[in-house]
């Protein structure tokens, strides 16, 4: 009988046999065997990752839904999402990796382009975007260009990594709000700089804080004033986000590990694990175990 699955890994960048750094690029044939091993199971990251996969055939699993990956995709992950990928073995592309501080997310919040766009944080939690072929000339110098600056290690080859890095999201920002009929109105400064406070503070502590007075007390502003801008900037309100992290966690669980819901309910800070399953179902429409059978039977996703 095989070991119970009750946690799920956590990747660190030097985990991948990297030097310690705040970022990297590479072709993900050059990152080696740890990569490849680690990505055989679920897994979280601690960094931010970026995959172009640019040729070849992968699923790419990520929380609970798996990608049929194609030609240049672009995949977008924030820290804590749980993934796992399936390569062919023709399959490559890139991978960019950075840490939150060296793109300096918290003081960077009143910015609603890069990093605080759409692509790390919406009510979807991950970003899969096709890259057309009319701009893969400017993404692929992008590229290049990072692996150049790691490679020499020149002067301010830090600064030159981030002004490199920081076009790449601006371009594939663009690409998304092109695609999306919603996208947020980029001039409402104070509103995004709120709101990534407000989707920040509810990574940290959605076990412990559930209602939306919790949060907006935190960020010294009435709850029906958080409820607006987070309806205007992402078109849902700041209940749902709460709402739907929490239930992306129990997801998660019962879909990477062997856990079960009243494992899980305590894990999320729920005393009563009954409320849990209540709860669960309530926005699910299913309960933990009909949600854990269904998505590991059909819980497959065609990109």
């Amino acid at each position: 009988m095989s070991d119970k699955r009750d946690h799920i890994e956590i990747v660190s960048l030097p985990d991948y046999g990297q030097e310690e750094t705040p970022f990297i690029v590479s072709t993900i044939c050059n990152l080696g065997d740890t990569f490849f091993e680690h990505n055989e199971t679920p897994h979280r990251h601690d960094f931010y990752s970026i995959y172009w996969i640019k040729c070849g055939h992968l699923k790419h699993t990520i929380d609970t839904v798996t990608h049929e990956v194609q030609d240049n995709t672009l995949f977008f992950l924030a820290p804590g999402q749980v993934h796992k990928m399936e390569f062919s073995d023709k399959a490559d592309g890139y991978m960019i990796a950075f840490h939150d501080a060296f793109m300096c997310l918290k003081d960077q919040a009143q910015l609603s382009s890069g990093i605080n766009s759409g692509l790390f944080f919406n009510s979807h939690f991950s970003s899969v975007l096709h890259l057309p072929e009319e701009q893969q000339a400017d993404f692929e110098w992008l590229v290049k260009a990072m692996v150049k600056e790691i490679h020499h290690k020149e002067s301010d080859y830090e600064s030159a990594f981030h002004g490199l890095l920081r076009y790449f999201l601006v371009l594939s920002s663009r690409l998304q709000n092109a695609r999306d009929t919603f996208a947020p109105d980029t001039h409402l400064s104070h509103n995004s700089s709120l709101f990534l406070q407000f989707k920040t503070l509810i990574e940290e502590k959605f076990r412990d804080l559930k209602n939306v007075s919790d949060y907006a007390g935190l960020l010294h502003i009435k709850p029906v004033l958080l409820n607006e801008v987070s309806k205007q900037l992402s078109g849902i309100t700041a209940g749902e986000h709460i709402r739907n992290r929490i239930i992306l966690e129990a997801q998660r669980y019962l879909y990477n590990t062997d856990l079960t819901a009243k494992e899980i309910a305590y894990n999320l800070g729920f005393e009563d694990p009954h409320y849990f399953s209540r709860f669960f179902k309530k926005y699910t429409n299913q309960t933990p175990s009909e949600f854990k059978e269904a998505s590991r039977v059909n819980g497959v996703f065609t990109h």
